[in-house]
Parts: structure tokens; C-alpha cells; sequence
């Protein structure tokens, strides 16, 4: 019996020493996973100046050149800051435009294009269409500094490059964009529109949008509405031929005609009628809209295309009148 009780204490020492011996271990590996120097991690790209995801297909040689230099300059630029503000966003935005516009409709693209809209195009084209920010070394001779004369009004300055006084004013930092004050040597920030190709607006049926180019330059994307199944937007290339604000609204179906400011007026103040030519069709253009049915990026107009209120009063207030600049249109599926 003795013997049995003192096999059980030896045993119970043996357990005892080795919970204690593995708890040892078990405390100092935990230890020396807590004090082990952090795994470097890659660090993550600035949306702003990151880069686009390269193209899942190859680009056509010309395509591909223009992208590998627009890329190299961005990442050279973007070392300081945005370069969307240096004196090369003009040279950018004119090769990531070209690269944009060779791979519209492309399904392989899908991404890129994407991508160069919003990490590229939108910081250029927020900088050199929607603020004060000035180029006055421009290489591409788009974006112009013009001195004011004894005698100039803001209209005048604007209608000699193609552009509206709503967008010069803009220029300016104007809150009035139709603004006429101005002081003889004032220095404006001008865009040669009607120098370089004047306007271009695309518009993809398929993705819901509306480009706009200015001089060849991307502005803006703006999300849209078009034509119902049983009243489709045509396709085809075609041109503005008018540019209206407070325009009156003759309702297709009861052919009453309705006066600006009636609430039953659906074009949310503005109008931007489309050339026949082209696509085939009368009565159509670019619009706002007050309706009922406001919905956005959905066929459900009777044949134009629709903006929000807002961003159409914004396109109006970016696009000259045609018999000023030309604005080209074209419409794909």
C-alpha cells in the first residue's frame, strides 16, 4: 500500500512539472509573438494620384503610347502634390482624353475606363474647368492668360475663344456668372475653344452618361436619363443647333404648349436642342427635369436626354451658344 501511495505523489509531481514546464513555453512563445517586430505592409496608393488598373487587353500601339506617357508624367508630377494644378494638367488631360475616347464602348475596357475617369480625368477637369487655378505656361496653347482692354467687356473676351461669359465668369471665381464688371489689365484665364475643335458631348446609352470635352479636353461626366423602350434616343453623330434658358415646353402627346415658370413646364429651365442630322429625329435635345418621374440613369423620356436640374444649368452655363463655338454630339449604344 505504501509503495501504491508513493507512485501516486511521484506521478503527481511528474503532471505537476510538466503543466508547469509547457506553461513556461506556451507564456514565452506568446511572448515573443507579442514582441516581435510588425510585418512591413505595402503602403496603400492615394486614391487622388494613385494608379488606374493597367488594361486587362492590350491597347492599340498608339493608344498605349499616349497612356505609358500621360502615366509617367502623372507619377512624376504627383510626387509634389496634385498635378492636376501644375502646368502640365493641360498636356494630361489632352492624353488621358484621347486614350478615354479610343476605348469608349470597349468592353475589355470597362475598368480602365472607369478608372480614368475618376482617378485621372475628374481631378483635371475639376481644375481646369470648375476653378481659378491658372496655366499660363501651357504648351498645348488651350488654356490662354488674356489681358483685358480699355473697352472689353467679359461677353466679348469670352465670344472671341468660343465660350459662353457663364463659363468665363467661372473662370474668374465670379458668384454671378453673368457678371460684366471688369477692369482694363485684368488678367483672365481664358480656354481657346473655337482654336481647338470647339465642344463635344458623347453619350453612352448603355452606361448612362454624358461626357463633356471642351477644346478637346475632358470637363465632366454627368449621369443620365434617356429615351423610354417605346420612345428610344436615336444614335448617330449630330451637333446643338440652340442653347436655351427658360425655354417654353410643348408636351408631345397633347401638343399644349406650356410657358417657363408653369409648374407643368417639365424641362427644369433649360433646353439644348439636337440637329435632325444625323440621328434622323426632331424634337430632341438635352434637358432638365421637374417631372414626376425624376429618376436618373433609367429609359424613361420621351426620346431626349435627360440631367439632373443642377448639372444640366451647369452643362448650359459650359457650352457656348452654336452660332458662337459648334458643340458635336454623338449618341452609341
Amino acid at each position: 500500500m505504501r509503495t501504491f501511495v508513493i507512485l501516486v505523489v511521484l506521478a503527481a509531481a511528474g503532471f505537476g512539472g510538466w503543466k508547469w514546464y509547457t506553461g513556461r513555453q506556451a507564456s514565452a512563445n506568446h511572448e515573443a509573438v507579442a514582441n516581435a517586430p510588425a510585418k512591413e505592409t505595402a503602403p496603400q496608393a492615394n486614391p487622388g494620384f494613385g494608379s488606374p488598373a493597367q488594361p486587362d487587353a492590350p491597347l492599340p500601339p498608339e493608344l498605349k503610347a499616349e497612356y505609358d506617357r500621360a502615366e509617367a508624367l502623372w507619377a512624376q508630377l504627383a510626387k509634389d502634390g496634385s498635378p492636376a494644378v501644375t502646368v502640365k494638367a493641360p498636356l494630361l488631360d489632352q492624353l488621358y482624353s484621347k486614350v478615354l475616347q479610343g476605348i469608349y464602348n470597349k468592353s475589355e475596357h470597362k475598368e480602365l475606363e472607369q478608372r480614368l475617369v475618376a482617378d485621372r480625368l475628374t481631378p483635371l477637369g475639376n481644375e481646369l474647368f470648375f476653378s481659378r487655378t491658372r496655366y499660363p505656361e501651357d504648351e498645348t496653347g488651350i488654356m490662354v492668360m488674356h489681358e483685358a482692354q480699355p473697352g472689353e467687356s467679359p461677353d466679348r473676351i469670352a465670344k472671341k475663344y468660343g465660350m459662353c461669359v457663364e463659363l468665363l465668369n467661372r473662370l474668374r471665381g465670379m458668384t454671378n456668372l453673368t457678371d460684366a464688371s471688369l477692369h482694363a489689365g485684368d488678367r483672365l484665364k481664358v480656354v481657346a475653344v473655337r482654336e481647338h475643335g470647339g465642344y463635344l458631348l458623347h453619350v453612352d446609352k448603355s452606361d448612362f452618361y454624358l461626357d463633356c470635352y471642351i477644346a478637346g479636353l475632358f470637363a465632366r461626366r454627368y449621369p443620365i436619363s434617356h429615351g423610354a423602350k417605346e420612345t428610344p434616343t436615336p444614335v448617330g453623330k449630330t451637333h446643338l443647333v440652340d442653347r436655351v434658358l427658360d425655354p417654353t415646353w410643348t408636351d408631345p402627346h397633347t401638343h399644349e404648349v406650356y410657358q417657363p415658370g408653369d409648374a407643368r413646364n417639365i424641362l427644369g429651365g433649360v433646353w439644348m436642342s439636337f440637329s435632325p442630322d444625323g440621328i434622323g429625329q426632331s424634337g430632341l435635345g438635352i434637358h432638365g427635369y421637374t417631372g414626376a418621374d425624376a429618376k436618373m440613369q433609367a429609359m424613361v423620356s420621351n426620346g431626349c436626354v435627360r440631367l439632373d436640374t443642377p448639372q444640366a444649368k451647369e452643362l448650359y452655363q459650359t457650352l457656348a451658344h452654336p452660332d458662337r463655338c459648334p458643340t458635336a454630339v454623338e449618341i452609341v449604344e
